[in-house]
């Protein structure tokens, strides 16, 4: 049984101090190692002590976390650039949208809205540098947007699309997971600086949300056919630029369809998170075509944050480009969210909505 956190019976909300513990709150554990695909029922909801700020530090309740599909080949593994392995009985941590409760650093006072990478708890604490501040007078943005177009996956889309990929007006890219929370984004930022986009997904309704919402040229449905014949189809004289969140079929169908010096920008590998077949096998093409392939992290990238929130941020203002997110209201279904995510079951980016009463 779960008990519910009521910071202000806590004693958060009130005095001088606000933070007046011990308190309780609730906490996502790995509490089983997958089989095969990362699932639900891989994760428990448990009590959990709050401790107190230290100084440098502030006391947060979490109001919208956004989930991250790389994060599955950490589970039972060794650490990458993105966080440390998660083992049994560890908490992950995902990007957030977080209100300051209490706070022992200048940089946020009491309300604040912040965004970081925090675990998964309803309230925790965090180190305020690692937290940026919601500006309140960014008229227009929603909340859900800094962990979308503006956020960690936006981030990441602008970073391989636009500083990696360097993609150019009139070119032909291809994306795969184009639905997903990054791929969405790259979708439209390619479009935003006038390539023509194909997108690969799983369904006809993700296909819909492609080319009728988000100005993708052509979708392909992954499920009509083989990868590379759907590809050739889509790109009768090949492509310049694919960007992959996938992997597998997707990667070697592209390598096959590139154009001579085309690029190839890895971005994820979600097909290889249950086990895969090691694809490309194809890497010769490199060879044949003069092709290039480069992967990134992100996380090497912050050095383009300020470029990538004035551009994406114009962008999203004059409409051109817009958040796409799947909502799950209520922490108890962030593992349920989890598996929506892997599953391919949602659309855009992955959010948990915890409302203020909730925390």
């Amino acid at each position: 049984m779960v008990k519910q956190c009521d910071p202000e019976s806590a004693g958060i909300m009130t005095g001088a101090r606000l933070y007046d513990g011990p308190m309780t709150c609730r906490e996502v554990q790995l509490t089983s190692l997958p089989k095969e695909s990362v699932t639900a029922e891989n994760f428990g909801v448990f009590d959990a002590e709050v401790a107190e700020p230290g100084p440098g530090q502030v006391l947060v309740a979490l109001r919208r976390l956004g989930l991250n599909a790389g994060l599955a080949h950490r589970i039972g593994r060794e650490g990458t650039s993105y966080g440390p392995g998660i083992g049994i009985g560890d908490t992950p941590a995902s990007d957030a949208v977080v209100e300051v409760l209490d706070s022992r650093s200048d940089a946020f006072q009491r309300g604040d809205l912040a965004v970081g990478k925090v675990a998964w708890r309803s309230i925790g604490v965090c180190d305020a540098d690692g937290l940026r501040p919601v500006d309140p007078e960014r008229h227009g943005v929603e909340l859900e947007d800094h962990l979308t177009v503006l956020g960690h996956v936006g981030l990441t889309a602008y970073t391989g699309m636009i500083h990696v990929g360097e993609v150019r007006a009139g070119e032909t890219v291809y994306i795969s997971g184009a639905a997903g929370g990054v791929g969405s984004c790259a979708v439209q930022f390619a479009k935003a600086r006038g390539a023509r986009v194909i997108g690969s997904v799983g369904s006809s309704a993700k296909a819909a949300l492609l080319t009728d919402e988000l100005g993708a040229d052509t979708a392909v449905n992954r499920h009509d056919g083989p990868a590379v014949d759907l590809l050739r189809e889509a790109a009768p004289e090949g492509i310049d630029l694919f960007y992959d969140n996938v992997g597998g079929e997707q990667l070697e169908a592209a390598l096959d369809t590139l154009v001579f010096g085309g690029r190839a920008v890895i971005c994820g590998a979600v097909s290889q998170s249950g086990g895969g077949s090691g694809a490309p096998r194809n890497y010769r093409q490199l060879i044949h075509q003069e092709l290039t392939m480069r992967g990134f992290t992100v996380t090497a990238h912050e050095n383009l944050r300020e470029q990538f929130e004035a551009e994406v941020g114009g962008w999203l203002r004059s409409g051109i480009v817009r958040g796409v997110y799947s909502t799950f209201d209520g922490f108890e279904r962030i593992p349920e969210a989890f598996e929506s995510l892997l599953d391919g079951s949602s659309r855009g980016r992955v959010i948990v909505s915890v409302p203020a009463d909730a925390a």
